[in-house]
């Protein structure tokens, strides 16, 4: 078989705010080796993929040799553990009260992220390997086109990586989520019925195609947000979730050689961590083989004709000559889900005059229910009666209930369905319950809720 390869190293370190940008010098796209000489549709397997389906494990452990061995090891765990839940979440980037230095970097983030790439996933946006600079680097990844250049508009809204893009003969590389063409939901089945990269099948009205960078996610109503496999980490940060624009890229190629769901081709992936130890899959080394981080993988075509390739190896160097942040605590997962919903950043009973300010949001973290499927519900009790928010997050007057959304139960992070001045509202009392069922059936069991109280006085 034909051998490629792909060597990633780290190169830029950017003006104050100290931006370490994961480069790579292959177009990468969502998938490693995706670009014009090995296809722009090539999908990148893991190790040990062979065709057909299987339960794969994949073994990942710390070198013998490496500096920061003791240090390494609960944050290698954490990131295998993360890998191997596939719980996409918003609100992951934390650069505020997240218990690190500001002038130090967090080394489970960026292990998180390389190992991403070990696993076959590349860079979401240009990234750095297109030799762009700047904010340009954020535009989502693609291809030169027949004119050789990157065509580059951030269309009416001004924000780079958004649907309203601009980008002439720019060849897509990135996989989209047909039906929204939004990187922060994750659809129920993904496989190539769902995700495209054809820009014949965008959404009416979007131009190309979104990528999970954190202004965008901003844009489209997600705070804190951003793929993990979006190039650049900032001192002070951390970004040690998924989101499911990692996550259903991942699954994309889970899905085979075929590219559908359900089939005898079909694999999952188990990461397994196997200490410290030389003989691992893919190997964690201090080295200073990199100038800040790199993943190092080569790979074999398995169907040359369908462009599928399966990695044979990867190693992640890291390098010394920074301030690195290891995170000792290993991280456990809640048994069952919690859901909160606030009034005006209370859970309590909030006393407002007609007029003011009403914000409500959500949260929820799904626990061992991760990506379950299951029924999503606001119902407002209103002096008016029942209503329930809809999805468009609109509220309508029911006596029967609405569904707000159906699918995998994700990790929300604070997610606001409702900002508005109360202004000739009803005096009285609202409740406001926030539930999420533990089956997908659009029946009303409200199996996990909360609900929060607020109410107006003249």
């Amino acid at each position: 078989m034909m051998v490629v390869s792909d060597s990633r190293l780290v190169n830029y370190l950017i003006g104050m705010s100290a931006i370490i940008l994961f480069a790579c010098p292959v177009q990468s796209g969502v998938f490693e080796f995706a670009d014009e000489v090995h296809g722009v549709d090539t999908i990148t397997h893991p190790k040990g993929y062979t065709g057909n389906g299987a339960d794969l494990v994949i073994t990942v452990g710390i070198s013998p040799f490496s500096l920061h061995i003791d240090a390494m090891e609960v944050p290698v765990q954490n990131v295998i553990n993360t890998w191997n839940r596939l719980i996409p979440t918003t609100g992951n980037v934390l650069i505020e009260n997240n218990g690190m230095p500001h002038n130090q970097f967090d080394f489970e983030s960026v292990a998180l992220h390389e190992l991403g790439h070990c696993l076959g996933l590349g860079h979401p946006n240009l990234a750095s390997e297109s030799g762009l600079s700047g904010d340009d680097r954020n535009f989502t990844k693609a291809t030169r086109g027949a004119n050789n250049n990157f065509d580059l508009n951030s269309g009416i809204d001004g924000v780079v990586g958004s649907s309203d893009d601009l980008r002439g003969d720019d060849v897509n590389l990135h996989w989209f989520h047909k039906e929204s063409n939004n990187p922060f939901m994750l659809a129920r089945v993904v496989d190539i019925t769902t995700y495209s990269q054809s820009l014949d099948d965008l959404p009416s009205g979007d131009q190309f195609v979104v990528n999970g960078d954190r202004v965008v996610a901003e844009l489209m109503g997600f705070k804190n947000t951003e793929a993990v496999m979006q190039q650049g980490i900032r001192s002070g940060e951390t970004r040690r979730t998924l989101t499911a624009d990692d996550i259903a890229t991942l699954r994309l190629a889970m899905s085979g050689l075929d590219r559908l769901a359900g089939t005898s081709d079909d694999y999952t992936i188990e990461l397994r961590y196997e200490g410290i130890t030389d003989t691992a899959d893919i190997i964690f080394e201090f080295d200073n083989q990199a100038s800040f981080a790199a993943c190092e993988i080569t790979g074999n075509y398995i169907d040359l004709e369908r462009r599928h390739i399966v990695i044979t190896e990867g190693h992640i160097s890291l390098n010394t000559n920074f301030s690195w942040f290891f995170n000792d605590e290993l991280v456990m997962e809640p048994l069952e889900p919690v859901v909160t919903i606030s009034a005006n950043d209370s859970l309590d009973t909030v006393v407002l005059t007609q007029g003011e300010d009403l914000t409500l949001a959500v949260t929820l973290d799904p626990g061992k229910n991760a990506g379950n499927q299951a029924d999503y519900w606001v119902k407002a009790a209103t002096p008016l009666g029942d209503f329930w928010l809809d999805g468009q997050l609109q509220f309508r007057s029911s006596d029967l209930p609405i569904r707000v959304f159906g699918g995998a139960l994700i990790d929300l992070s604070e997610v606001v369905f409702l900002n508005v001045r109360t202004t000739g509202w009803p005096l009285g009392s609202y409740v406001v319950t926030f539930a999420v069922d533990d089956n997908l059936d659009h029946v009303f069991d409200a199996t996990f809720q909360n609900s929060v109280t607020f109410i107006i006085d003249p």
